[in-house]
């Protein structure tokens, strides 16, 4: 007898077929459940692992084992007229017939459904030869990932990079919305344009399986565009093709649409229905719009957090909007671009405003309600312009949904959860947005701020020393490190030594941890110093902060003993904000009525500056707060012990003590400006700092 007779003889060939069939229906099954309950991938992929383990275990067991009346025996040892192999084939039919029906099932679950079955090419990858060389068959695990690299501009015209970095953010922008697809965020991979570094190292760097590349032309009325997709493991091509059409809209986007099917294609399965129609529409028809729209978002897509690019960029918007207003991703840039304004304090008037609203309107009426791009330019809104941080967070997960691959939606939310005191939430969704974000360097200091709010040292110091690790030279996360050793532990020295190294920007961070050190270090003369450093100037000035900065040289001279000099800045404080807009957004009103209080309470006006204190903490947008709140209740908390109101001031410090955004009692142990209120014992008792109480 042949080896083949025999095989089939001892049913091996069958047991091979029910086996496959049943474990691809238990992968599938599996991949399903555990995704939906959030299991890490080494779960499942553990199991594929088992099923490949057992696909060999049955074919050595058919084939030395069979199963007779009297139970399983060594195939060597039955009777070749007492088998019974007929019978088992006859059984192993029927389990594999309903095997197969429950596979037809899932296929076509997953037909109507648009999921793909992406357990069956994680199995694969455990299975030689499988894969196949396909386009379609590279799907394997971990693939579903990619870096799409700056585009070459190879139309050798330094004004057309604007253009080429367009076509690119508009690529991104639709891998962002393909689910289950991780996509590097534009300021990660930025830094690889014309870089000589070979794709598996910048893949490793990355973490990604997937590279794309590509460069634009565009010469007169004819536009040529070139991709490549590679695998970073093998460093071949996936795909690879050159469009060389007529310059239109319709052209344009017809392109971009190609590159992205032939990328899911290659990496995660075809595209759902939803995610076409997505795709179908150009934005818009005019090619001059689109020009001015590109340019404007360029602007904006570069490097710091600063009121020049959004000035800027503003001209081009507006050009984008007059060419077609029916350009909803126009009114929406335009939108952002009035609401950042506002935000920084440049221009809070109703106008500047009723601008805001009225593009986020425009676009609204064009666009459909659950667009991702609206939901998060309303999300905008919602946060800058009517600080409704519940609603905010609504739009800005609701534009998460179906753009899942949108680092900087992910940060917003985490920006969102925290005002709202969603802290582990915020910390989770910054981290995230840095997975598919890694060399965002503003991710990871907004984290690392959120733990310090949080009053998270140990936790802040691990992602500090991995940030800066990575991000070398940050000023933001140097000067956020700076300020650990004091809030921990109060080592004032430490602070000065790490902060000799931190470079000048003009950032929150930086100009609170400049501002800050004199103080705790009592050298009254470098805090007046520090005041007049430009980088403190600029940003006190465009942060809208009226009458702040006097109020703190005014303080320092008072530690000085120049009370006439202090007396004469604190006539000007009260004089600058004698008249407070309060139609303007709320932080800003509460944040000049935090600075005219204190200022009164140090002229010993107590009513007065009691009364405008507790009205900075009742401002609606402020109230709920879990990040501006706290701050204005330590204000108040400073006010009404200065004016003699200790027992509402221990009350009020005895809440916020060790809470997020609440004072540290490093900080009021150490910090001069309380001293007034070291005559208390009950104040000492309440701030001394835990290690000394043990």
């Amino acid at each position: 007898m042949t080896v083949f007779k025999e095989l089939s003889r001892r049913n091996v060939f069958r047991v091979a077929v029910a086996y496959a069939i049943g474990a691809w229906f238990i992968a599938q099954i599996a991949d399903l459940v555990l995704n939906n309950i959030g299991a890490p991938d080494w779960v499942i992929q553990a199991l594929f692992l088992l099923l490949v383990i057992g696909f060999i275990a049955a074919l050595i067991i058919s084939w030395a084992y069979e199963i007779t009346p009297e139970g399983i025996k060594r195939e060597r040892d039955v009777i070749r007229e007492d088998s019974i192999t007929r019978q088992t084939a006859r059984k192993l039919d029927y389990i594999t017939l309903a095997a197969a029906l429950g596979v037809a099932f899932i296929f076509a679950w997953q037909q109507i459904s648009g999921e793909q079955p992406v357990a069956a090419s994680k199995l694969a990858t455990f299975i030689p030869g499988t894969a196949g060389d396909s386009v379609a068959g590279m799907a394997r695990l971990g693939a579903q990932s990619i870096a799409v690299l700056p585009f070459a501009n190879r139309s050798n015209r330094d004004e057309d990079l604007f253009f080429t970095d367009g076509i690119h953010d508009d690529l991104l922008t639709q891998l962002a919305k393909i689910k289950d697809l991780k996509v590097i965020s534009r300021t990660s991979v930025m830094q690889y344009r014309d870089t000589e570094k070979r794709i598996p190292q910048i893949a490793e760097e990355l973490g990604v399986a997937t590279v794309l590349e590509g460069g634009v032309q565009r010469a007169g009325h004819r536009i040529r565009i070139n991709a490549q997709l590679i695998d970073a493991a093998t460093d071949q091509h996936l795909w690879a093709e050159t469009f060389d059409r007529e310059m239109t809209i319709d052209n344009l986007f017809d392109i971009q649409t190609e590159i992205t099917r032939q990328i899911v294609t290659a990496v995660k399965g075809q595209l759902t229905t939803e995610e076409q129609a997505a795709f179908a529409v150009a934005p818009t028809q005019s090619l001059a719009a689109y020009d001015a729209y590109l340019r404007a978002r360029n602007l904006l897509s570069s490097s710091g957090y600063n009121l020049d690019k959004y000035k800027a960029a503003q001209p081009y918007a507006e050009q984008a909007v007059a060419l077609d207003p029916n350009f909803a991703l126009a009114q929406l840039q335009l939108g952002e671009i009035n609401a950042q304004v506002i935000w920084i304090g440049y221009d809070v008037t109703l106008q500047r405003r009723q601008a805001a609203r009225d593009a986020l309107n425009k676009a609204a009426a064009i666009l459909s309600p659950d667009s991702p791009e609206l939901l998060a330019a309303q999300g905008e809104f919602l946060y800058r312009i009517e600080q409704d941080y519940p609603a905010a967070l609504n739009a800005f997960l609701k534009s998460h949904a179906a753009m899942p691959g949108n680092a900087d939606v992910l940060q917003k939310i985490g920006l969102t959860q925290r005002r709202l005191g969603l802290w582990e939430e915020s910390i989770a969704s910054l981290l995230q947005s840095a997975d598919i974000d890694p060399a965002n360097a503003s991710t990871m200091s907004t984290a690392a701020g959120t733990l310090a709010m949080m009053q998270q040292w140990s936790r802040l110091e691990e992602l500090l020393l991995r940030a800066r690790e990575r991000f070398r030279d940050d000023t933001d996360l140097d000067s956020i490190a700076a300020m650990v050793p004091l809030w921990s532990r109060g080592d004032v020295a430490a602070a000065r030594e790490l902060y000799a190294s931190v470079r000048p920007n003009v950032g929150f961070n930086f100009i609170n941890v400049t501002s800050e050190i004199p103080w705790f270090e009592r050298d009254f003369a470098g805090v007046i110093e520090s005041l007049g450093q430009p980088e403190v100037r600029q940003y006190l000035s465009l942060a809208g902060l009226a009458g702040y900065r006097d109020l703190l040289l005014a303080m320092a001279y008072r530690h000085l003993g120049e009370t006439d000099r202090a007396g004469r800045l604190l006539e000007d404080v009260v004089r600058q904000l004698a008249v407070i807009d309060r139609s303007r957004p709320g932080p800003l009103v509460a944040q000049e009525l935090a600075t005219l209080s204190l200022a009164l309470a140090l002229q010993g006006e107590k009513t007065r500056a009691i009364t405008i204190a507790e009205e900075a903490t009742k401002i609606g947008s402020v109230q709920n707060d879990k990040v501006d709140a706290p701050r204005h209740l330590q204000n108040l908390c400073m006010v009404l012990a200065l004016t003699g109101e200790r027992d509402r001031a221990l009350e009020i410090l005895a809440q916020q003590i060790d809470k997020p955004v609440g004072s540290t009692r490093w900080e009021l142990t150490l910090d001069p400006r309380w001293d007034f209120f070291r005559d208390d014992p009950r104040f000492n008792d309440l701030i001394r700092p835990l290690p000394l109480l043990e």
